[in-house]
């Protein structure tokens, strides 16, 4: 089977192999370089087919791999580059939001009580504290969060 692209769809598709290759370097479980690697390696194809296809103009080599990669001076401002930090940012405020809200309802409930709720119970009691802390992010971001030492350390 022979699938043709125009260098239009090439290009696109570098583009989501190369969003797709920067999600993957930041899995750092034992044993991921394989498929980190067979990621990379379809990378390195299909900008090696942009080169082959006149498009040598978009890719440049990467020095510090030694891989091929698109042009690093077209990445600012690209849909690619934006939809990485939008994806960088959410998974941010997510995390953020929901181990703070965890923290609370162990500080209120306790880790066994809380652990021997339901889904439905545990989504109830977390609710009004997530969104007190979304709503506090989202006005201020990080401005009012400190870290506050225990005592005697610090």
């Amino acid at each position: 089977m022979h699938l043709r692209f125009t260098d239009d769809e090439l290009a696109t598709l570098a583009e989501m192999l190369t969003l797709a290759c920067w999600a993957t370097f930041w899995n750092h479980k034992q044993d991921s370089e394989e498929g980190v690697a067979r990621f990379d390696d379809m990378l390195e194809k299909i900008l090696s087919r942009m080169q082959h296809n006149g498009l040598s103009g978009e890719v440049e080599n990467d020095p510090e791999r030694q891989r091929l990669r698109l042009r690093k001076d077209k990445e600012e401002g690209s849909f690619y580059a934006q939809c990485y930090d939008e994806m960088r940012a959410e998974t941010f405020w997510d995390e953020l939001v929901i181990r703070m809200a965890e923290r609370e309802l162990e500080k209120r409930y306790g880790k066994s009580e809380m652990e021997a709720m339901n889904e439905q119970r545990r989504k109830e009691v977390a609710e009004p504290i997530a969104k007190r802390f979304w709503q506090e992010f989202t006005t201020n971001g990080l401005e009012n969060l400190h870290v506050v030492s225990k005592q005697n350390e610090g």
